[in-house]
Formats: C-alpha cells, structure tokens, sequence
C-alpha cells in the first residue's frame, strides 16, 4: 500500500508538474496512464516511469492524466480527469493497467502507447517519438 501512495503521490507531483508547464506552454500531447493498486507492473515500475516522464517533459508538451482502475469508486473519481480532456470515449478501448497511452491533444486520436515496464530509454524514446508526430 506504501509503494501505491508513492505512485499516486509521484503521479500527482507529475500532474502539477504538467500543469504548471500548462501556464507556459499548450500541451500538444495528452498522456493517459492506467493504474491500478492491484497491478503489480505499477507497483514495481509506475514510481520510475513517472520520474521518466517528469524528465522528458520538462517543456510541457504532454499533459499527464492518471486514470486509476482499481476499482468503480477510484474509476468513477478518474472520469473527470478523462472527461476533462475529452478522453472518456477513447479510453473505453483501453483498459489495461501500467501502461501510458498517448493522444493527440486537439484531435483526440491515438498516437502509441508504452508500458511502465519498459526501460527509461524506451520510454524516454516514445515520448521523444510522440514529440516529433505531432510539431
């Protein structure tokens, strides 16, 4: 329970990060990161792969949105956040946890998707990848 405070608590932290990045410049990019308590690949890789994230958006090119799926209570309060960013009917086709799934921000189309577990290069990578779909 711990570590799942601590994802939660760096996942917020990115949120901030993400939204002060905000003031400054429209994210053109829209990541979305399903995580659950039960999920064992976020237990051991969501603290690292937030940290991932952090460092590869320093600019604010991607807006982070956690979407917790433990349970109904934890998915009912995640809608906002995907209702908010228009999200809610895209991310009815992707359900699996300890992943980042990345959309455009204007449009609301898929780009690609990573999963925590990936290395930090091949997050780093995607991310990078992303960046440059959508100049």
């Amino acid at each position: 329970m711990k570590k799942v405070k601590s994802i939660i608590a760096t996942a917020v932290f990115a949120v901030v990060f993400s939204i002060g990045a905000f003031a400054q410049t429209e994210p053109k990019i829209i990541a979305v990161v399903n995580q659950a308590e039960w999920c064992s690949v976020c237990k051991a890789n969501g603290q690292r792969a937030m940290g991932v994230f952090m460092e590869n958006n320093r600019e604010g090119t991607i807006s982070l949105v956690v979407n917790d799926v433990t349970s109904a209570e934890t998915k009912k309060k995640s809608a906002t956040g995907l209702s908010t960013n228009g999200l809610t009917d895209a991310m009815k086709n992707y359900k699996a946890a300890g992943v980042l799934y990345f959309f455009e921000a204007k449009t609301k189309k898929p780009i690609t998707q990573v999963t925590v577990a990936n290395s930090n290069e091949e997050i780093a990578y995607v991310m990078g990848e992303v960046k440059k779909a959508v100049k």
